[in-house]
């Protein structure tokens, strides 16, 4: 939902920048041709650009994370999958959802009904055909208009011969320069983005275009031609998957026919570089998210996110003593814990369970993402990453792991990749660091940060029936996994 309303806050930058420019600078030019590639073009660009990543994602080491005592945790046993998760919207957004399908659902009955009129027009008109053209009459007063290779006119008894030439250029005009494929283009944009103002600006704004492409076909005088406009303006208007004369402003076709952009003016196309710079370097998708990791005493800014953490607390952990072999207990100082998420608490898969426990299963959940489930995600994502390792157990040294309201991952503390290995041929391990290359490290941290950024969304975390952040459980980012042959063997 957050990327989604980001995409269109970013394509709508672009639009609405592209329209600006066109406005000041080429609308009242007689440059056509480029008028209607800069147009269709812009918009293109508006749906392509926020998508496209021009720099990977920033990645950085959060330093040695102390392991603290593992919080109890009844993880489930569901796992991320790469490409079969699915997305399990909230309420608020199936309303949405509703709303924009019932949008695109009228937007094509009325686009399948202006094409009915089309073709009801066609079966019901005597035709004739003139070249390449077939002249329908239809019967009906209404403006000229023209769709495919196929011109609707009332009647030729409306028209005197030299106005049905005027008529037939002008329409064999849009038929040469291939307007209609514009129009079905826009209109096929119009029922998708139904909601979108800028959308309907873009059509006008072509049509408009194509209306002065096809009038300067017409050989005639621009007083006689303009009166003609005139005429046709008071008519009826046509099907909007056509080209009607009486669509576009009159008076601005009829200034356009008098209009002789000077040579200086073409100096104004040098304008769409900065443009398509501006719009690359502000509206890309990585732009607007804050992929550096701030912190500014316990508030770290990452992703977009603001994180509180809590306050350092002491955590007892209890180990071997080398001098003694004997088991002692310490008191450490635990680095402090993810405690909100933009203003919102974040709960610990550990307090979700024992409210689950006290309450119905309705009130209360555990999210889809796991310890487990993250782990084998990440590590079954990293197969080219992983062939660079050396045959042995590693250990993720990823912890942290906040998931936000909407399912998705806000915040995570990643220390890198360590080997394991046994001792005295026993069972128990110990991290021998510096030991990968660093371009591995690197590469896989780089790796393992675009994975988490794009991870699928899952079912949140809920309380009392609301979502919630959740602090991800972090057992099983605590046991090493295998890699042989270049391979994952064991996770």
């Amino acid at each position: 939902m957050t990327n989604m309303l980001q995409y269109i806050l970013n394509t709508s930058a672009i639009w609405l920048l592209s329209l600006l420019v066109f406005d000041l600078f080429f609308s009242k030019e007689a440059y056509h041709g480029f008028n209607r590639a800069y147009l269709l073009l812009t918009f293109i660009l508006g749906l392509l650009l926020p998508l496209w990543s021009w720099h990977g994602i920033g990645f950085e080491y959060a330093g040695n994370l102390a392991q603290p005592v593992t919080e109890r945790s009844a993880a489930i046993k569901d796992s991320i999958t790469n490409s079969k998760a699915a997305n399990v919207a909230s309420g608020k957004e199936l309303i949405l959802l509703f709303i924009y399908l019932s949008g695109v659902l009228v937007s094509l009955v009325l686009t399948i009904k202006e094409t009915f009129t089309i073709i009801n027009s066609y079966k019901r008109g005597d035709k004739f055909k003139d070249g390449v053209w077939t002249i329908v009459e239809t019967g009906k007063q209404h403006s000229p208009y023209s769709a495919f290779r196929y011109v609707f006119i009332s009647s030729k008894k409306d028209y005197s011969d030299d106005e049905l030439r005027i008529i037939l250029t002008h329409e064999e005009q849009h038929g040469h320069l291939l307007h209609f494929f514009d129009l079905l283009f826009m209109q096929v944009a119009k029922i998708v983005c139904w909601f979108h103002p800028l959308v309907y600006m873009y059509a006008e704004r072509l049509s408009i275009v194509h209306e002065y492409q096809a009038d300067a076909a017409v050989d005639k005088a621009p007083k006689e031609y303009g009166q003609f406009l005139i005429e046709q303006a008071i008519l009826q208007s046509a099907p909007a998957l056509s080209h009607s004369f009486n669509r576009s402003p009159i008076k601005k076709r009829i200034m356009m026919l008098t209009r002789n952009s000077s040579s200086l003016s073409k100096g104004k196309i040098l304008i769409t570089l900065p443009l398509v710079l501006v719009c690359i370097l502000c509206f890309t998708k990585n732009a607007f998210s804050d992929d550096k990791r701030v912190r500014n005493g316990n508030t770290i800014t990452f992703w977009g996110n603001t994180i509180k953490l809590d306050v350092a607390v002491p955590d007892t952990i209890t180990m071997i003593d080398p001098s003694t072999g004997k088991e002692v207990i310490r008191i450490t100082q635990r680095d402090p814990r993810p405690g909100m998420l933009n203003d919102q608490k974040i709960y610990t898969s550990y307090e979700i369970q024992e409210m689950g426990n006290r309450m119905s299963a309705a009130a209360n959940s555990t999210a889809g993402f796991t310890d487990k489930g993250i782990k084998e995600y990440l590590l079954t994502n990293m197969k080219e990453e992983l062939k660079a390792l050396k045959d042995g157990s590693y250990y993720l040294h990823l912890d942290n792991v906040v998931v936000d309201k909407n399912g998705a991952i806000a915040y995570f503390e990643y220390a890198g990749l360590t080997m394991a290995a046994e001792m005295n041929g026993g069972g128990m391990h110990i991290s021998i660091k510096d030991t990968i290359d660093k371009k591995i490290q690197d590469a896989i941290a780089r790796k393992l940060t675009e994975l988490l950024h794009d991870a699928p969304t899952h079912i949140a975390a809920t309380v009392k029936g609301e979502y919630v952040p959740m602090l991800v459980g972090n057992t099983d980012f605590y046991n090493p996994f295998t890699v042989k042959n270049g391979k994952l063997t064991a996770l």
